[in-house]
């Protein structure tokens, strides 16, 4: 049994911005069901995602590395 890791929102910000260098931010929008428009202020540090999303983005991340 192994306690669960919380990422924060920086850490999932750095790992966002690690994997939109091979992928498209369109595509990840896309496959998240997350509007495109909040990725960008999510990634430039203008907003925090909302824990929904945030779990959304992170399953993505770590699922389709």
């Amino acid at each position: 049994f192994r306690e669960r890791y919380f990422m924060t929102q920086e850490e999932l910000r750095e790992l966002y911005k690690e994997r939109l260098q091979r992928e498209k931010q369109g595509w990840i929008a896309k496959q998240t069901n997350i509007n495109q428009n909040i990725l960008s202020q999510f990634k430039n540090g203008r907003m925090n995602l909302y824990p929904h999303l945030f779990e959304r983005l992170e399953a993505y991340l770590i699922q389709n590395q």
